[in-house]
């Protein structure tokens, strides 16, 4: 009886385990994503601003030898984490100015993960 109740025990504790790790194993590194060096700055005129997760994005028009094309500038925070540095929903707005360095994706060269960010000429925290 007694070793019918560790045995339990034991695959409880182990779902257990399982089930707190899943979170950690499922989320992605950057390290695939996203290129290593820094790019930029880009400058361009901000057209959504997604305040939402997994990520906070800002799209953006960016005018390049006659064309325009609509990127999308992402952090690698949360907008739990942006809020308790001063970002709100409102930081950005459609028409600001937004200039940003960056890590381009590895597939997508309109796609980029912010290093740093500036709106309408004032910086928004980003390295904390």
């Amino acid at each position: 009886m007694y070793l019918r109740l560790l045995r339990a025990r034991a695959r409880i504790g182990a779902l257990t385990l399982a089930a707190a790790s899943w979170p950690a194993y499922a989320h992605h590194g950057g390290a695939v994503e996203w290129q290593q060096s820094v790019h930029g700055p880009v400058t361009g005129f901000a057209t959504d601003f997604a305040f939402r997760f997994p990520h906070v994005t800002v799209f953006i028009d960016v005018s390049t030898d006659g064309a325009t094309e609509n990127w999308a500038v992402t952090t690698r925070w949360t907008p739990t984490i942006l809020r308790q540095h001063g970002w709100t929903r409102n930081s950005i707005k459609p028409g600001d100015t937004v200039t940003a360095t960056y890590a381009p994706h590895v597939t997508n060269s309109t796609v980029v993960q912010m290093r740093t960010i500036e709106v309408n000429g004032d910086e928004l925290p980003l390295q904390f």
